[in-house]
């Protein structure tokens, strides 16, 4: 078994080479996030009732406790009822939580994205924020601060404990869209009714707890987007208040993960977007390549697009160089190539408007690295993709998750496609564990849900990765296959990835 500073020089971006590297993996400007933190306790969540559950036990748990605060930023949030909730009042929704916490004397601070009209009483993030503003909680912003076009994506709470601090991140908004139990039924009582761009329907999301010293760096991820200096000429976040952060927690070791915290904020003019943001942050991207590259056996994507990047797909037009090498689908090929075997999972629809222009998108991608898997020579990894399902239900797959050879896991809000990589303001975490089990138990988690067999009946990697295959190939459990066909190129297709679903932000081409 691999030691740990193996796990870390292999998995873990290098922030201390000055070897050139497209895209630059460097921090943004002036951050004081580490490069990686050791001594951490990780714990895996799946799908939005267990994320609500926590979100909402930990809130109140700090209600009374001396300089306690919750920083939560969120691309929805919403008045939704946090399903599973064990303390206080269990049926209470998400506005009410905070603002008895705050009555309760902790600190409340939360960042909402504006994109969209989200200041607009049509606006999906308004009736909450609106709501929390008028019952004094002035901490409550919506944050515009994101390249034209984008938003501020990033999913993340920070439980600020006296003596227990710890934070979540992953694909969980608290939101009516993300609101969903592990068993994805068709028509559950407790959810909110189908409505469009709201929710209701079944839904798969994954995400992580941490506790120990990575804490410090996720608070500090929220931290120097509060303070930072940009808000200014109006653009700061809607609201009211501007009172800054002093401090974040320092919390002592206290399990064997090792995490690295891992941006995306797009490059623009300082004008619009953070002090930082002329020169970008693009290290989930980095990280993405990295491990795609280090993979010797497997790689495992759960994503909510999964799109070949840019239009058209510049693995087929581009030539060598930077722009193919820094290309996910790419790279995803180059590892089948030498061995890898590739699962992906993803929607078999999108939840979005411009459904087909997004599906052709995708296809591009998934044709790819078919046609790749197909024609690379013996000894070759293979490709599955597939969709997921309950019965004749589909299950939309919001997870952005990379998990790769049961050593590395990449979690967080960031979606394989260029708006996330190179645009929109994003938070992901990678995990190693000196124990050699995280991942591991990770993968079998998801795995035998999404099989429908007993949790622990995976660990087995070559078992695992046979029964994957069987169950997408006869259609059996919850996994269908995902056809591998390009769709038809809808009218506009170039225009409306390139300035509206999926614009590039990232670095200038080296």
């Amino acid at each position: 078994m691999p030691t740990l500073p193996q796990l870390r020089a292999k998995w873990f971006l290098d922030f201390g080479s000055t070897a050139p590297s497209y895209p630059p993996a460097e921090r943004y400007s002036g951050s004081a996030v580490k490069a990686y933190t050791d001594g951490n306790l990780v714990t895996s969540i799946v799908d939005g009732k267990d994320y609500m559950k926590i979100w909402h036990d930990s809130i109140r748990a700090m209600i009374g406790a001396p300089g306690a605060a919750v920083y939560h930023s969120g691309w929805r949030f919403e008045d939704v009822r946090t399903l599973g909730a064990t303390t206080g009042p269990t049926t209470s929704d998400a506005v009410t939580v905070l603002k008895d916490a705050h009555a309760g004397g902790v600190a409340v601070h939360l960042l909402a994205s504006r994109h969209g009209g989200g200041i607009a009483p049509s606006g999906v993030n308004f009736p909450a924020l609106n709501s929390l503003i008028t019952a004094g909680i002035y901490t409550a912003y919506w944050d515009n601060r994101f390249p034209l076009a984008g938003s501020n994506h990033h999913k993340f709470a920070c439980f600020r404990h006296p003596t227990t601090p710890k934070v979540m991140l992953g694909s969980i908004d608290v939101s009516y869209t993300r609101w969903d139990t592990s068993d994805h039924l068709a028509a559950n009582p407790d959810r909110p009714p189908p409505r469009p761009f709201i929710g209701g329907a079944p839904t798969h999301d994954t995400a992580v707890q941490i506790e120990g010293p990575a804490v410090e760096d996720v608070e500090r991820s929220f931290v120097e987007r509060w303070n930072d200096s940009s808000r200014v000429f109006g653009l700061e976040p809607w609201g009211q208040g501007s009172a800054t952060i002093p401090s974040v927690s320092t919390p002592a070791p206290i399990g064997t993960h090792s995490v690295q915290v891992l941006h995306t904020y797009g490059r623009t003019s300082k004008l619009y977007g953070y002090s930082w943001s002329p020169t970008g942050d693009f290290t989930i991207w980095s990280s993405y390549l990295n491990a795609i590259r280090q993979a010797s056996t497997y790689i495992y994507i759960e994503d909510q697009y999964f799109w070949a990047f840019a239009y058209p797909n510049p693995c087929h037009t581009r030539p060598a160089g930077n722009a193919r090498n820094s290309d996910i689908m790419f790279q995803l090929g180059e590892a089948i190539k030498r061995g890898v075997t590739v699962i992906v999972l993803v929607p078999d629809r999108s939840e979005d408007f411009g459904r087909d222009a997004q599906v052709h998108q995708r296809s591009l991608a998934v044709n790819y690295l078919a046609t790749t898997a197909a024609a690379a020579a013996a000894g070759a990894g293979k490709f599955i993709v597939a969709s997921l399902w309950n019965g004749q239900t589909p299950v939309m797959v919001h997870s952005k998750l990379l998990i790769v050879d049961d050593e590395f896991v990449l979690i967080g809000s960031a979606n394989v496609n260029q708006r996330s990589m190179t645009c929109d303001g994003e938070i992901d975490a990678g995990i190693v564990d000196e124990a050699g089990i995280f991942a591991r138990d990770f993968r079998d988690r998801i795995w035998t849900e999404h099989l429908e067999v007993p949790v622990g009946s995976l660990t087995d990697l070559p078992t695992a990765l046979a029964a994957v295959e069987t169950s997408v190939a006869t259609s059996s459990a919850r996994l269908h296959p995902y056809p591998t066909a390009v769709t038809p190129v809808p009218s506009g297709q170039g225009f409306w990835m390139t300035r509206l679903h999926d614009p590039y932000c990232g670095p200038r081409p080296r």
